[in-house]
């Protein structure tokens, strides 16, 4: 099924499953992580709503877009 996927996809899932896991180790590791104050807000915004659902998506689909033009110039 996943035979000859690109590496850009790869790095893209591992980007986004990292990112995944690193926090909900840390959630688990650190209590009270997600209610914890960061600039005034709950740490959640910041690092699963802003940074997890808009920012790491933007970049990564800006690297596949830009990983599948560099293969198709080669």
């Amino acid at each position: 099924m996943f035979k000859g996927m690109p590496k850009a996809f790869w790095i893209g899932c591992g980007i986004m499953y990292g990112w995944n896991f690193l926090f909900m180790f840390l959630e688990m590791v650190i209590p009270g992580l997600p209610l914890m104050k960061l600039f005034g807000v709950p740490a959640a915004y910041i690092y699963a709503m802003i940074l997890g659902l808009w920012l790491i998506n933007v970049l990564v689909a800006w690297y596949f877009y830009a990983a599948e033009e560099a293969r198709e110039a080669k």
